[in-house]
């Protein structure tokens, strides 16, 4: 089975711009922008940012607040004041200690996030602020053995769990369950064979649906909380991989 898309497919039409003058601070913030599935610029300066957003508009800018020569909350402003650009969302980076910072921020109703950045902060507050039905819990792909209702997947031809979150997983397989039937899924994580209660929210054949691959979307209905909390530590792990020290 190959593999010809990915949920990714919608973000590839845009990209974010990340501004920030701290080389390993742009790093991380771009590379968890892109384990996000994201398409990332970056700039370091307010002036270079400004020179990027003239040639492609971006879907949201996020900004250090201390940026050399011009702060993330002025280029805020210019921005703002281009009808152009107006429409553009941005996110402040700031001390997490910085208090004054803090408040100025709300006080001119700008986002801000504190640094050192929380994965799970940055990727709900991004979805808020671009996505049309922003997500709450981070999604990965990858390439998880599986089985539904005790009937192994064959992972090598292609059928396993492609996309996972917390609360769920796409499953890519020929033959995908009916919406809405309640099946037993196993999926094993690294040695450790997780069980759930899930329902089909949704399911594609061939040519179908936004993965352009056959399969079906399930959400965990039942799972032990020792799992939930295993599983979270398996996405963030994978997000974080390589990312930041």
């Amino acid at each position: 089975m190959n593999r010809t898309a990915s949920y990714s497919t919608n973000h590839s039409r845009r990209y974010i711009l990340v501004v920030d003058s701290k080389t390993t601070d742009l790093f991380t913030c771009a590379m968890l922008l892109q384990r996000f599935s994201y398409r990332v610029c970056t700039a370091n300066t307010s002036v270079q940012a400004l020179e990027m957003v003239s040639v492609a508009i971006p879907a949201i800018v996020i900004a250090d607040l201390y940026l050399p020569v011009m702060s993330g909350i002025d280029l805020n402003s210019l921005l703002k004041q281009d009808p152009r650009t107006a429409s553009i969302p941005i996110i402040i980076l700031r001390p997490s200690d910085d208090e004054a910072a803090m408040r100025r921020c709300l006080s001119l109703k700008i986002t801000s996030l504190p640094k050192p950045i929380q994965i799970e902060d940055l990727y709900r507050t991004v979805q808020a602020a671009i996505e049309t039905t922003p997500r709450s819990n981070i999604r990965i792909e990858t390439r998880l053995t599986v089985s539904v209702n005790n009937v192994p997947f064959d992972c090598i031809d292609g059928e396993c769990a492609s996309v996972l979150s917390e609360h769920g997983m796409y499953i890519r397989t020929r033959e995908p369950h009916g919406r809405n039937e309640h099946v037993a899924v196993q999926v094993n994580i690294n040695g450790r064979v997780i069980s759930a209660e899930a329902t089909v929210l949704y399911s594609h054949r061939y040519g179908d649906g936004p993965f352009a691959e056959p399969g079906m979307g399930l959400k965990f209905l039942q799972m032990a909380p020792e799992d939930y909390t295993f599983i979270r530590e398996f996405i963030r792990e994978t997000v974080m991989r390589e990312v930041a020290p």
